[in-house]
């Protein structure tokens, strides 16, 4: 795409155009001339490939398809005025960027030089991977702090650390880089060629029943979106969520969504005892949880709900949790863990369907007491799915319903 569609001081004067319906008026709050106003609009347009605005006797109106590229340039730029403003953060309403410098002042070089810098927490890091020197750096650095009316960074002998205004500065920049990639996923949408790149966060042990059919239907039908997937603990995933570094999340939910981010059940899992095949408990017709008092475990991790779920079945057979050291995070070492020794593991049956048809692993018919297991998605409650993500969001949806009407 071409970097006119990302050049913040063109989706200023675009946006502020939207909002005040002239160029003229644009002109005057911006404190630029209208020639430029004029020719920031028409630079947009032609790396969009198509008019953002109805050119009117009496004005300017947003198009259709402007008015969804620009919705989310504003809100690329309301992220932005969390610094530099009077009461900092003003929302993400129209022009409520106008009063943050940080917001009006910052450009590409600068929000690339954020970026790296609050990764590398170095000058001559961000420097080498920028492929400046550093005096150019620490000047990127200088107009930033300036822009944000406070320091970022502190230098020591170690490095840079984050301050406060910078962890907020560093935070909207990513909020507003991922916004003004998603801008350009409705773009490629509006020409008829699906691009662009979404991120995806999955927890152990209960994602694999949607994420490969839901991933294939998205990209079978568009092959130009690229969809990454990434494992995580459920407080990693949080976190980059919030940074907005991965797009959605998919797997077992906790009681209530995290702060700032909004989740949604799409099918309720059960959990079961599982063993190799040929564990000398498999044969059985009939097993009490007594009978699993002396059997070793494959715990699951602490705090989570498989946790949960273990301690409500051995709470209602009247048993203690078992002293076993040994605790999973991943779905593929439980699997190569029960197939090697005698160990039990609560396990979703959904979840390893294939290994039990195949033998490879036995349901043991003990009862497992415990809540339902609500899997399903998180996204930020500010979250404004782009085109792709609006798709995989729905074969999420259908696949979870599918599995609610099986049972």
């Amino acid at each position: 795409m071409p970097t006119t569609l990302t050049d913040l001081k063109c989706l200023r004067a675009a946006c502020a155009v939207q909002s005040l319906g002239s160029t003229v008026q644009a002109a005057t709050v911006l404190r630029v001339a209208q020639s430029s106003i004029t020719r920031a609009v028409q630079e947009l347009e032609a790396a969009c490939g198509h008019a953002l605005f109805h050119r009117m006797g009496r004005g300017m109106q947003a198009t259709q398809e402007g008015a969804l590229f620009l919705a989310r340039a504003g809100r690329a730029l309301g992220f932005l005025a969390v610094l530099g403003g009077p009461e900092g953060r003003t929302g993400l309403h129209a022009l409520s960027w106008l009063v943050s410098r940080f917001a009006t002042g910052l450009n590409q070089r600068h929000m690339q030089a954020m970026l790296v810098l609050g990764r590398t927490l170095s000058l001559a890091g961000a420097a080498s991977e920028l492929g400046v020197g550093t005096s150019a750096v620490h000047q990127t650095l200088g107009q930033l702090e300036h822009l944000a009316g406070s320091a970022l960074f502190v230098r020591s002998r170690r490095g840079l650390r984050l301050t406060e205004s910078g962890e907020l500065a560093l935070h909207a920049v990513k909020l507003a880089r991922a916004e003004l990639e998603q801008a350009e996923q409705h773009i490629s949408w509006r020409r008829g060629t699906l691009r662009g790149r979404l991120v995806i966060g999955t927890l152990p042990f209960s994602a694999g029943l949607l994420l490969p059919q839901a991933v294939e239907a998205v990209l079978s039908a568009h092959p130009g979106m690229a969809i990454s997937m990434v494992d995580g603990t459920h407080d990693a995933l949080v976190q980059q969520l919030r940074e907005a570094e991965i797009d959605l999340m998919l797997g077992a939910l906790r009681p209530a969504a995290p702060a700032g981010l909004q989740q949604e059940t799409l099918f309720e899992d059960r959990l079961a005892v599982v063993v190799r095949g040929g564990h000398p408990l498999a044969g059985h017709q009939r097993l009490a949880w007594t009978d699993l008092a002396a059997a070793d475990w494959i715990m699951p991790m602490p705090h989570t709900p498989a946790q949960a779920a273990f301690e409500q079945a051995l709470a209602a057979a009247g048993l203690a949790l078992p002293p076993s050291p040994l605790r999973v995070n991943s779905a593929l070492m439980m699997q190569t863990l029960l197939a090697e020794t005698d160990r039990l593991a609560l396990m979703s049956p959904r979840q390893v369907q294939r290994e039990l048809r195949a033998g490879l692993l036995v349901e043991l018919p003990v009862q497992v007491v415990h809540q339902p297991r609500p899997i399903g998605m998180v996204w930020r409650a500010d979250y404004l799915p782009p085109p792709g993500a609006a798709l995989l969001m729905a074969q999420f949806r259908a696949l979870g319903r599918r599995l609610r009407e099986a049972g």
